[in-house]
């Protein structure tokens, strides 16, 4: 009875586990991308042709900006601001650009107190001012729609297309983790069969 109980208990041990790693995947989300353009109703300000990518993961609270042909303006800083439908905005960091145009910005948004923003937009603002609100000259833009797929304190994003290339090692793929959970399975029902079958021997023999 001792290796029938232990049988059992491995398969359940097994099943909390993959139970466990399923709902840490749906809690960290995935990363979304959205494209940056001269927007119309939106962009005022800046060269027509600039144009951008934002990497953003409001669960892992992450923001990446990849901007380009948008040189440098005399007098301004180009900045990166999420805005709601509201009207209401959060300030993700100074973007840098160089001489050809080419910028990035790369920050935490362990900040954010609200997750319905639907908005990016590279803003420029007049060195002579203090940062506080979204300043009025608007340069590159873009829409998006956070598909939230889990608790309201705990927003998740819809998958991208495709990922940037970040140099890093990729991940295993859902079809490898799957692979790995069918073959921990098949090991613990393994183990369980091989107990049930020696209870029972023993059983006959006694």
């Amino acid at each position: 009875m001792k290796i029938r109980a232990f049988a059992v208990a491995a398969l359940v041990v097994c099943l909390l586990a993959i139970g466990a790693r399923a709902d840490a995947v749906r809690a960290n989300g995935v990363p979304q991308l959205v494209k940056l353009t001269y927007l119309a109703g939106v962009s005022n300000w800046g060269p027509t042709d600039g144009e951008g990518v934002l990497e953003f993961s409001f669960a892992e609270a992450y923001a990446r900006v990849d901007v380009k042909n948008l040189k440098p303006a005399e007098g301004f800083t180009y900045e990166g601001w999420l805005v709601a439908p509201d009207g209401a905005s959060f300030r993700v960091g100074d973007i840098a650009v160089n001489a050809a145009g080419v910028g990035n910005l790369e920050a935490k948004l362990a900040e954010m107190k609200r997750f319905d923003y639907n908005l990016f937009v590279v803003a420029g603002r007049p060195t002579a001012t203090a940062a506080g609100s979204l300043p009025t000259q608007k340069s590159i833009a873009g829409r998006f729609t956070v598909i939230s797929d889990s608790p309201a304190n705990r927003p998740g994003e819809s998958r991208p297309q495709v990922l940037p290339d970040t140099g890093e090692a990729a991940g295993t793929t859902t079809a490898e983790r799957l692979g790995r959970t069918l073959a921990v399975l098949a090991v613990a029902s393994g183990i369980a069969i091989a107990g049930f079958r020696l209870t029972r021997r023993r059983t006959a023999h006694d």
